[in-house]
């Protein structure tokens, strides 16, 4: 037993209750009697696994039964064991969990008489498993690990047991024992190493995370040794033990405040990729599938390897494709870094072709073909018959629209993911479909309440047609006399729709004249170099941070909330640029100024809410385009909303009702064609408005200078102050 600590015990116990026996020739654990781990039943099973799968749209388990018919005893037990050892160590979900203690329980069952488990094979296979990396080479490839499992119980048989004894007492012997079988399958080999010996190897077995822990921590220990498979382990382990040794128990390399140390930001783990071929070569695509691969063609390009800079791509493109025009460079060169670089196994692909889409899943790393004229990557294609692309949801149809060699479109990736067939027979309670999942969508607003009407002091019935307005136009504009609560009212509908209380789906953003769409959307900031050296790079600005967070799958049915205050002062032609678009048409996509070769999309769970200031600046004067845009919603001391507030917020607090006298009797004076200059109840509901000397303040400094510049030239000081003065108001109340 190779313990180490923070090591599953269960798991590691229930490995070793299959492996010990295996790995020492003694009988199977299983039942005590039966030798499975000999070269012969692994030799039979083998036989029976290359048949292939007999029908490749049935569940993986009604074709391996199929091919296990017939089979000797030694030959069916052995699968039993190796379907155990290929999931154990996965962190599943409960679903997938009862998946596959199923796949081995209805293994077992295949046995004449049928094999009852023992209590300790289930024991570790729990939903708390250690290996959480890009796992979904697992879920499809069980076809080929159980291949490699084989082999390597074939391996085992044929050598001498001092070779055995060597590998049970030194890790690295047991690697070089692993190492040796034929046609190397890294994932499950690393697993086996793992469960073998959980003190030196770790649960983390993608070639991309077991580089990206390297890169981040070799600092701690040294530096790295070298880019090979057995340099990257020991520099792995050696940081293992010093961060250990740090923490004072074993580490999770999974921890959120690890994790964040080491993952590269903004990865959001599997992608998918839309692939493409010239002229749509019927011929390439038949051999993509024959083959199992995708590939890349790079007839003039260099070598370049794997894991390739960006920089160093665009260098190469440049120079190598100088006889192609400046548009086709840039997809050139988006496609070969993503080939190289940004894709890793796990990560779904498709095509199209005649209205159909295909889907796959990345197994393997990039491969150079020996005249370096193409490059390759092997692929497991997931179905026959594909998807017609006009049954797709429209997001996902949008997405596949976008020109490129290879384009990202991993915001789809959850629509594109219920596409893929089950790999398992389907629970009676829990059927398993292939069924293409309704995208997601933002959910109804749910209805406001009494409480958050009163909590504003505003009458629930005009709040709930303003909440039920956003939510069909997508954007509105609060509009009215200064006062009214514009933006007061913004925040807090925004907050409560969200039902966040974070605030992190509620964002403020506050227009002026020299705002501009560099400003609101994207633009280029200068910046300084490691050298020292003035650049410029890439800068989003709110709408796009937003936007991009509500986009990111699992946000689809979130609301969130941009709010634009005081829009009118800004040049609104200039501020939203091409955006104009999207703001009437959320379905569609358009290329963007600073981002020409990346389609961008409104998200329709990012809702505008709008505030306009009209004794700023009238209203009027809004250009076509953003009145067709936005919903326009008057807030007015005489209308609902805002009618009547003051006064419900005074009697709330049991203050003295007078303000709100004051302020009707005020808005009287003014003319009905002055509406727009008529003052809102905010000025009146502060401290100062309760007592006399902060109520002249109020009056001398905050509103008879807005009253004297718009009647500036019409009335005189004295006329002003007939009219609309402190003492003259508070006169006619007394005698009215």
């Amino acid at each position: 037993m190779h313990r180490a600590l923070g090591v599953s015990k269960e798991i590691e116990e229930a490995a070793w209750f299959v492996l010990g026996p295996g790995l020492q020739g003694k009988p199977s654990a299983l039942d005590g009697n039966t030798l499975t781990w000999t070269a012969d039943a692994a030799a039979e099973l083998l036989e029976r696994l290359e048949r292939g799968v007999a029908d490749a749209r049935a569940p993986m388990m009604t074709n391996l039964r199929q091919n296990l018919e017939g089979a000797s005893r030694e030959a069916k037990q052995l699968a039993v064991e190796l379907l155990f050892l290929q999931s154990l160590p996965l962190a599943h979900e409960v679903k997938s969990l009862k998946v596959k203690r199923a796949r081995v329980a209805e293994a077992a069952s295949w046995l004449e008489p049928a094999l009852e488990l023992p209590e300790e094979l289930y024991k570790g296979m729990t939903d708390h498993g250690v290996i959480r990396d890009r796992t979904a080479e697992f879920n499809w490839t069980i076809w080929d690990h159980l291949k490699w499992l084989g082999r390597f119980v074939q391996h085992v048989d044929q050598q001498v047991p001092a070779a055995i004894n060597k590998a049970l007492k030194d890790p690295l012997k047991f690697h070089e024992l692993a190492a040796g079988v034929p046609e190397d399958q890294p994932a499950i080999r690393r697993s086996i190493e793992y469960l073998a010996w959980p003190s030196y190897f770790e649960p983390v077995v993608a070639d991309v995370e077991r580089r990206e822990i390297r890169d981040a921590f070799a600092s701690l220990v040294g530096g790295a040794n070298g880019d090979s498979d057995e340099d990257i382990t020991a520099d792995v382990h050696r940081i293992r033990l010093h961060l250990d040794e740090q923490a004072g128990q074993r580490i999770d390399w999974y921890a959120r405040q690890l994790v964040s140390q080491w993952r590269k930001v903004g990865d959001p783990g599997r992608r998918a990729w839309l692939l493409r071929t010239h002229s749509d070569n019927a011929e390439l695509l038949t051999s993509w599938h024959e083959e199992e691969k995708v590939t890349l063609d790079v007839e003039h390009l260099r070598h370049l390897n794997p894991g390739v800079t960006a920089g160093l791509v665009q260098h190469a493109v440049d120079e190598d494709y100088k006889h192609l025009g400046y548009v086709e460079r840039e997809d050139t060169k988006t496609a070969v870094f993503a080939f190289l670089t940004v894709m890793k196994p796990g990560d779904l692909v498709l095509y199209q072709n005649s209205g159909t889409v295909r889907l796959g899943v990345v197994l393997g790393e990039p491969e150079h073909n020996e005249d370096n004229r193409q490059m390759r990557r092997k692929v497991r294609w997931l179905d026959d018959e594909g998807h017609a692309t006009a049954e797709l949801p429209r997001h996902v149809q949008r997405q596949l629209a976008t020109a490129g060699i290879i384009v990202d479109v991993t915001k789809v990736v959850q629509a594109l993911q219920a596409l893929v067939p089950g790999e398992a027979e389907p629970d009676d309670d829990d059927p398993a479909t292939a069924a293409v999942e309704v995208v997601p969508v933002p959910e109804g607003f749910r209805p406001l309440d009494r409480a958050f009407a009163d909590s504003l002091h505003m009458d629930l019935e005009p709040l709930q047609e303003i909440a039920e307005l956003l939510e069909e136009n997508r954007q509105l504009v609060l509009y009215g006399p200064p006062g009214t609560g514009k933006t007061y009212l913004a925040k807090h509908l925004a907050a409560e729709l969200a039902q966040d209380s974070t605030d992190e789906r509620v964002k403020l953003v506050q227009f002026h004249p020299s705002y501009a769409y560099e400003d609101f959307f994207e633009g280029y900031r200068p910046d300084k170099t490691d050298e020292g050296q003035v650049s410029f790079k890439l800068v989003a600005g709110p709408l796009r941070r937003l936007a991009e967070e509500a986009a990111k799958p699992g946000n689809e049915k979130k609301p969130y909330f941009l709010i634009i205050d005081e829009m009118n002062r800004a040049n609104l032609a200039k501020v939203f640029g091409e955006l104009y678009f999207l703001l009437e048409y959320r379905d569609d996509r358009i290329y963007l100024q600073y981002s020409p070769n990346e389609p961008f999309t409104l998200p329709d769970n990012l809702y505008i809410i709008g505030t306009m200031n009209t004794a700023d600046r009238s209203i009027a004067m809004m250009d076509a385009a953003i009145r067709r845009r936005f919903a326009f919603i008057e807030l007015h001391p005489q209308t609902e909303p805002v009618k009547g507030s003051l006064l419900r917020f005074l009697q709330a607090r049991q203050l003295d009702t007078t303000p709100a006298l004051l302020l009707d009797a005020l808005n009287a004076a003014i003319d009905e064609w002055d509406r727009d200059l008529m003052i809102g109840p905010s000025y009146f509901m502060k401290p100062a408005a309760q007592t006399p000397a902060g109520l002249r303040r109020i009056w001398k400094y905050e509103l008879m200078p807005l009253l004297e510049e718009h009647y500036h030239g019409q009335l005189t000081r004295a006329q002003l102050e007939e009219r609309f003065g402190l003492e003259p108001l508070l006169g006619r109340l007394a005698a009215g």
